[in-house]
């Protein structure tokens, strides 16, 4: 479970502190309709240029939150890299609003 105005995300293995930027990007995965999102929609949402440099920049984040998930009790492949489109996330993302 992901609570927007505390910046918390929860699960069955306890809770971990995310970034504004990480949450946005977790919203954005919740609110795909198949989950997925494009390189560029994921820059987009990390604030950052969609270039070659700030690829890396952006796998190295993906990284650092696949770590919090599975912090927090997700299993297996949770944000898989899609191959020439971007990201898809594979786990249930109950987000709660203020």
């Amino acid at each position: 479970m992901l609570t927007l105005h505390k910046l918390d995300l929860t699960g069955p293995s306890g809770s971990v502190r995310i970034t504004a930027t990480e949450a946005t990007l977790l919203q954005a995965f919740a609110q795909s309709p198949d989950a997925r999102l494009g390189f560029d929609q994921v820059a987009q949402c990390m604030g950052v240029p969609m270039s070659e440099a700030q690829k890396s920049n952006i796998q190295v984040r993906m990284v650092r939150l696949r770590k919090k998930l599975h912090e927090v009790g997700a299993e297996g492949a949770v944000i898989e890299a899609i191959r020439n489109v971007g990201y898809q996330f594979f786990d249930e993302l109950d987000i709660r609003k203020p």
